[in-house]
């Protein structure tokens, strides 16, 4: 039998920070569900039928937060799969915080200037306060990819060795972790297979969220089904991205391109400024956004933003193709009789 492995202080420091990044955030959004309970007292600042909208989606980032924790405790116990969902989640930081500090750079020198607020003062602060899950993000993609720190991980997740006479088989990988499958290909598995978590939830949406495809406004059940279809496109080839099925390559390759062709078409579209003016429209929010009207005009180029992501992960599996056919190869040939 082996000895015990212990997690490295760079890999307990990785796990505190997200137990402890993942119990800011809980108590941010319980915070935020307290005062909008204050706010339905005071008065009707939100209408009511956006309410059970905002619960859905409180109680996601809730259940998503409550994983960071669970995820950044098990890393310090050197459970692998909370290795690669450290991945993902520190890939989506990384994503969402370059496209916010974007986002409000843009939307900072769209804005009149204000004598009370400096704009490089608040500038400064808003990319301080997004600049940090940034610099984590990238702490986390670098350390838990360096071969010394997944050694760890290998040496934790070995069975220990029985020698003696009668000693059965070593457990077998986990269905939905299987080694042969590329680390690469195993992280957007997990990205795309979590999608399945929107499935039962589009249907019983209190607000219809409108579905824009290749120009065409869709409302109604219509973009419910579409919404629902979306997201089932995404998630089922991920899982099978997991259980290393052939099909699931090339459909996932086809799923992505068939967003990419989206965004695209939506960014030069000559009617999405129209279209989307329609649908804030018909959102009737009490107070409209300052500078909305302007953010039109730009929000098309937003969706370019958007592909990075389908466009990552296009890249990502043509540069594992071979080895996750030859990982779907062996797993075949196991399976056949002898």
């Amino acid at each position: 039998m082996h000895a015990p492995v212990r997690a490295s202080a760079s890999l307990v420091a990785a796990g505190l920070v997200a137990v402890i990044a993942g119990a800011f955030a809980t108590l941010s959004v319980v915070v935020a569900f307290v005062a909008l309970n204050f706010s339905a007292v005071a008065g009707p600042a939100i209408p009511s039928s956006i309410r059970p909208f905002l619960y859905v989606v409180w109680i996601f980032f809730l259940a998503c937060d409550l994983f960071v924790i669970v995820s950044g405790v098990q890393l310090i116990r050197l459970r692998n799969w909370a290795r690669i969902a450290m991945l993902i989640i520190a890939g989506c930081l990384l994503f969402f915080g370059v496209i916010g500090i974007g986002v409000i750079f843009f939307t900072i020198y769209l804005m009149p200037a204000d004598p009370a607020v400096s704009k490089t003062v608040l500038a400064s602060v808003l990319a301080f306060i997004y600049g940090i899950p940034v610099v984590v993000s990238v702490w986390w993609l670098v350390l838990l990819t360096r071969r010394s720190v997944v050694e760890q991980f290998q040496l934790a997740a070995a069975p220990p060795l029985d020698t003696s006479p009668g000693a059965g088989p070593a457990p077998s990988p986990s269905l939905f972790n299987n080694p042969r499958c590329p680390l690469a290909v195993r992280i957007v598995g997990w990205y795309l297979a979590s999608f399945v978590l929107f499935l039962p939830i589009v249907p019983f949406l209190p607000i219809r969220i409108p579905a824009y495809y290749f120009g065409h406004l869709f409302r109604g059940p219509s973009a419910t089904l579409i919404l629902f279809l979306n997201f089932a496109l995404l998630s089922i080839p991920g899982i099978g991205l997991l259980l290393v099925k052939r099909w699931s390559f090339s459909v996932t390759m086809a799923s992505q391109l068939v967003l990419c062709l989206n965004g695209l078409f939506a960014a030069f579209s000559p009617s999405f400024e129209s279209v989307m003016r329609a649908t804030f429209a018909e959102m009737d929010l009490p107070n409209v956004p300052f500078g909305a009207e302007e953010m039109f005009h730009y929000m098309r180029y937003f969706n370019l933003l958007g592909l990075v992501v389908p466009v990552a992960i296009i890249v990502t599996l043509s540069l594992s193709r071979r080895s996750f056919y030859a990982a779907a190869r062996s797993g075949a040939n196991a399976k056949l009789p002898s």
